[in-house]
């Protein structure tokens, strides 16, 4: 019964997360808009970053939360698992670590934004809310795929526990089949990461 409730509401903190934050780049298109026909540039440029800030915000915040919620998965299970055989306590840890990996996937991405595009916190450099845009969606693969693997990753961890307690020397197979899933939180980090990376060079030169 507990995790009938449960499943559903995490779903709609996930959902309602992203829904959120695909909404914030319009409210800032349309703040500028209006800004350019005062012919206000200083203005745009700080919605510019303003929106660049929230995406790498974001882009910790909610993997973090992705981590949050599949680790407590595997905790749980485990916490159930550990009071029967307590000698799988180093196997329970390693499989419980494993979804928190997203959430540092996140973090590095918001600290490349922080150290990369130094000029441009420090107003160096005037950018558009359009460019703010860009940043903004950079950020997007990283949060979106680690916000959501690292929940289903923490699900597989929790299912493989059954599979510990009938036969401790599985772990190897259960920590293969969790990595499956992070693979594709990789793939955000990778193409977050190269993005950055590719319109760095538009906005500071």
């Amino acid at each position: 019964m507990l995790k009938q409730l449960t499943a559903p509401s995490n779903q709609k903190v996930i959902f309602g997360a992203i829904i959120a934050m695909l909404a914030l780049p319009f409210f800032a298109l349309a703040q500028e808009a209006v800004m350019n026909m005062g012919g206000n540039n200083a203005q745009a440029t700080q919605w510019a970053l303003l929106l660049a800030f929230i995406g790498a915000g974001i882009a910790t915040v909610l993997p973090c939360l992705g981590s949050i919620l599949g680790v407590s998965l595997v905790g749980q299970a485990g916490a159930g698992l550990l009071t029967e055989k307590p000698e799988l306590a180093g196997k329970v840890i390693t499989l419980a670590v494993l979804p928190g990996s997203q959430g540092l996937y996140g973090m590095v991405i918001s600290l490349l934004f922080i150290f990369s595009y130094a000029p441009l916190i420090s107003e160096q450099a005037s950018v558009s809310a359009l460019q703010g845009f860009i940043l903004f969606a950079s950020f997007l693969p990283v949060t979106i795929t680690c916000l959501i693997s690292a929940p289903y990753q923490g699900k597989v961890c929790a299912s493989g526990l059954h599979m510990l307690a009938k036969d401790g020397r599985l772990a190897g197979r259960v920590i293969t089949l969790a990595a499956l899933v992070e693979t594709y939180a990789l793939l955000g980090f990778l193409i977050s990461f190269f993005m950055l990376n590719a319109f760095k060079a538009s906005v500071i030169s």
